[in-house]
């Protein structure tokens, strides 16, 4: 699931699902984790990219093929492994740089927002399309309310609408866009960059920056459990699955 090579000091983290869009499978979500924490540890790596792959996207969001089983006490533990998920990429005390090619939709949106910088590629597309449908968007409010602020986490939950590069860049949802053949260099660049700053100063500002954040994603959990119950009890959520997914669900 997790493919990793080293430049020089910075680690590079591909995603490998057997789908190029790397929708979020428990085992995707596990082996992300794991490699974190590991990267985190190694002294020898001094900042870290988490890219996508080339011609691939960086995340479509939750794996329908898991998701559409959804109900009662396993939306519980689902809405806990997005978090931890999410977790785990603040606890990470290294630099940290998303590299974002193709599509970012809901988690894979969400996802991109836990790193201290997202370079990406002029062809990047960004959605959060879960409220039309059926899905709650809870967890995508408390993270975009966060980092964006209240009138443009509404625009972008309520309006479930495709954002390009150039919006991105705009809302600064992005720091760069590079050339898609140029992302991953960019991103490398990038997290060179950041690891040149001394380290005491940045882990310590960015402890405290990601401390407020974990604790609204921590705030949410509870909410967003009751959300989901809800949604997926609504059966609203499987219709959209049973579309996409079509003989397979």
């Amino acid at each position: 699931m997790i493919i990793e090579q080293d430049f020089n000091s910075t680690r590079v983290i591909i995603f490998n699902h057997e789908n190029r869009h790397n929708p979020f499978s428990e085992e995707l979500e596990n082996s992300i984790k794991k490699s974190l924490i590991e990267a985190d540890k190694d002294d020898s790596v001094k900042a870290i990219v988490v890219y996508g792959g080339k011609n691939r996207s960086f995340s479509s969001g939750g794996d329908f093929n898991e998701v559409k089983n959804l109900s009662g006490e396993n939306v519980d533990s689902w809405i806990d492994r997005v978090i931890d998920l999410y977790c785990a990429v603040l606890n990470v005390n290294k630099p940290t740089v998303a590299a974002v090619d193709g599509y970012a939709i809901g988690m894979g949106f969400q996802f991109s927002l836990m790193f201290d910088q997202r370079i990406i590629s002029n062809e990047a597309k960004f959605i959060m399309p879960e409220l039309k449908h059926g899905i709650g968007c809870s967890v995508g409010a408390a993270i975009l309310g966060f980092t964006h602020g209240h009138n443009l986490m509404r625009k972008i939950v309520f309006e479930c609408e495709e954002l390009s590069s150039e919006t991105c860049i705009k809302y600064n949802i992005a720091n760069q866009v590079a050339d898609k053949d140029l992302l991953l260099e960019t991103a490398i660049e990038r997290a060179n960059l950041l690891a040149t700053y001394p380290k005491t100063s940045y882990l310590n500002t960015k402890k405290c920056m990601n401390k407020k954040f974990i604790d609204i994603l921590e705030d949410s959990r509870k909410e967003s459990k009751l959300v989901h119950k809800n949604s997926f009890g609504s059966r609203d959520p499987q219709k959209h699955f049973k579309k996409v997914l079509g003989e397979k669900y």
